[in-house]
């Protein structure tokens, strides 16, 4: 049968190392389990120049921007996101093709002696214990690019930064900080000082260091990082400013200057204007990569990659009558900019009587903030259907979901329905034809209703990247 090899390594991750084991310390772990991994591959890390890309939000924009922008430079380009919408692979490309499920599978499975062994000697009170799926799924990624003679990789970072697995490149020519606000507080803090100390850990020393991050309470940690690593520090609002000339339902047009360059009336068609400002910093830090890997990123590169970049689950636009709008906001910080982006014209159809109203389709995991993200999106909603992500050890009881939205909105305009397709078909039959429905939450329930439009066997064949 056509992907069951794929299929049977996803299954390995997802069953067998979905977890890490918390045996030894996480720092140690982090220097051992990952490296370990990479070193069995050869260090296949250490074969291309990286810009590095964390932050609390719109990392995976920013990312696949910067990613296609080098790529127009005439660089072979890696690009490993994280977490994925609907299938695995998505995850790792090179110049915009997804890694063959054959590949992605032999790699995976390939390391199962060691994945065993590993988790033997920390049984025996030597080593660093079994790795876990995104440890295995990095190291994977690594090696396809060191494969494919990518002359510059764009890594995501994952949860926080200090320890996450993507934290092991010891130079990099470019990092990223998107910006710094509350996100995973149990893991990495409950102040935005000890959030950012988290994050701040992915700068190594000496490369440029390029961020959005606003907060007084965050940028002085920040500046104060690069300055004792020895990293050049380019901030969005200083020595990089953008300036948006208009935005609307298909994308933005904007003005930029950057340390390298300035460039006039940009076009991005990626819908919402916090796009803006992740355009921004992908600019400046591709620029600086392609001056790093001794390739200049030209103004005509920059405007081709801006205008062929794709994202999926970003604002993504499934059908109309009534207009239904996908968006992967998981995070406080994202959902105020969906909001934000919902409650302006352009994504609303325009004429009629009467103006368009807004269903949402919500399903928010148990261990992000509820309460903030509820807020956000109730003060632009209509009707909500609230709805259970697909991810059971996640997705807690909804009740509590569900009584914040019928405080913000009242009872009749709240619907409960634990099917995530079902809560779609409710949506989308209390929707007028010039009314806007929009899934969003979570990644995973994004992902999940995407495939009514895009099955995952369809990205699979084409593997044409999709986030």
């Amino acid at each position: 049968m056509a992907f069951e090899r794929y299929f049977e390594a996803v299954d390995y991750l997802q069953r067998r190392l979905w977890h890490e084991l918390p045996i030894v310390p996480v720092e140690r772990a982090l220097q051992g389990r990952v490296r370990a991994l990479l070193a069995h591959f050869g260090d296949p890390h250490m074969r291309f120049p990286v810009l590095h890309v964390g932050g609390s939000a719109g990392k995976g924009s920013t990312s696949t921007i910067a990613a296609s922008i080098l790529r127009a430079a005439g660089l072979r380009t890696g690009l490993y996101t994280s977490p994925h919408l609907q299938t695995f692979i998505e995850r790792i490309s090179v110049d915009g093709r997804l890694i063959a499920p054959g590949e992605f599978a032999d790699l995976v499975l390939g390391l199962d002696p060691l994945v065993r062994r590993m988790h033997v000697e920390v049984l025996d009170g030597a080593g660093f214990g079994r790795p876990s799926l995104v440890e295995v799924a990095f190291a994977t990624g690594m090696k396809h690019f060191a494969d494919e003679r990518c002359d510059a990789a764009v890594i995501e970072v994952g949860l926080g930064g200090r320890t996450d697995c993507t934290n092991v490149f010891d130079a990099k020519a470019v990092t990223v900080l998107t910006n710094v606000d509350y996100e995973h507080r149990e893991r990495l803090g409950w102040s935005l000082p000890a959030i950012a100390r988290e994050k701040v850990a992915t700068i190594r020393g000496g490369e440029t260091v390029v961020t959005g991050a606003r907060r007084a309470e965050v940028l002085p940690i920040i500046a104060a990082r690069c300055a004792e690593r020895g990293s050049a520090l380019w901030r969005l609002g200083h020595e990089i400013r953008a300036r948006a000339r208009c935005t609307d339902a298909v994308g933005s047009v904007f003005d930029l200057r950057t340390p390298l360059g300035s460039f006039a009336s940009l076009r991005l068609p990626l819908a919402g204007a916090h796009q803006v400002s992740n355009a921004a910093l992908a600019v400046a830090s591709a620029q600086q990569l392609g001056a790093a890997a001794g390739r200049d990123v030209t103004e005509a590169h920059v405007r081709e990659g801006l205008a062929s970049v794709r994202l999926s689950g970003r604002l993504e636009l499934m059908s109309e009558a009534p207009r239904v709008l996908l968006d992967s906001a998981h995070n406080p910080i994202e959902v105020r900019r969906l909001a934000q982006a919902l409650r302006s014209h352009e994504l609303r159809p325009a004429g009629g009587r009467r103006a368009p109203r807004l269903h949402l389709v919500v399903g928010i995991l148990a261990d992000k903030d509820q309460p903030l993200m509820v807020r956000a999106l109730a003060a632009v909603a209509d009707r909500v259907v609230v709805t259970q992500p697909p991810l059971e050890e996640r997705a807690g009881d909804p009740e509590h979901m569900l009584e914040l939205f019928r405080r913000a909105l009242g009872e009749r305009h709240v619907r409960f329905e634990p099917a995530p397709e079902r809560a779609l078909d409710l949506a989308l039959s209390a929707a007028a034809a010039r009314d806007v429905v929009c899934v969003t939450g979570s990644m995973f329930l994004v992902g999940a209703l995407r495939a009514r439009w895009v099955p995952e066997r369809a990205i699979l064949r084409r593997r044409t990247a999709v986030t």
